[in-house]
């Protein structure tokens, strides 16, 4: 028989998942603070006493709420990004070297600058294509379902959990 659990149709009891640990939890908003300072789930996962990689993702695919803070982490890393491209394009510190004729042009710093600012604005590209995508990706993502449509949240919804997100990882660097 069919059930609507106001979400979505299904077929069958409707299975409740059984509420996380305060500690799990707690380990659950840390993953998330360090994917919005840049980390990769990888790197997360090698720290002391975190999971291992294959339970973040199954969490990552199992947990609707968890899903979302994670694609909510993502976007803000994509602001992070934008932030380090722009500091990373005025730091002109290092471009200029003294030579034989005075100062001259450091090409090979200027060059890992620019594949330093080339990467960020890739990445932030993907992981936030409307903001930072150009016009074709845009039209390619059309075509895809809304983030927000696939798990169920609202963009308030969405926009609370990215400030309180924001706030955190503001308190852990203050």
């Amino acid at each position: 028989m069919a059930k609507n659990d106001g979400r979505a149709l299904t077929v069958g009891p409707v299975r409740t998942r059984a509420r996380a640990s305060r500690k799990t939890e707690k380990i659950r908003q840390e993953i998330l603070q360090f994917i919005v300072a840049g980390e990769s789930i990888r790197s997360i996962c090698d720290r002391e006493g975190m999971p291992c990689k294959s339970t973040v993702m199954n969490w990552i695919a199992a947990d609707p709420e968890f899903r979302a803070g994670y694609v909510a982490a993502k976007a803000l890393y994509a602001e992070v990004l934008a932030e380090e491209i722009i500091e990373i394009a005025d730091d002109a510190k290092y471009d200029w070297v003294e030579g034989e004729n005075g100062k001259e042009l450091d090409y090979e710093h200027v060059q890992r600058s620019r594949l330093r600012v080339d990467s960020r604005k890739w990445l932030a590209a993907r992981l936030s294509p409307k903001r930072y995508g150009d016009s074709a990706m845009l039209k390619i993502g059309e075509a895809e379902a809304a983030p927000s449509a696939a798990n169920g949240l609202s963009q308030n919804e969405i926009a609370v959990r990215l400030a309180a997100l924001a706030q955190s990882v503001s308190k852990q660097k203050g």
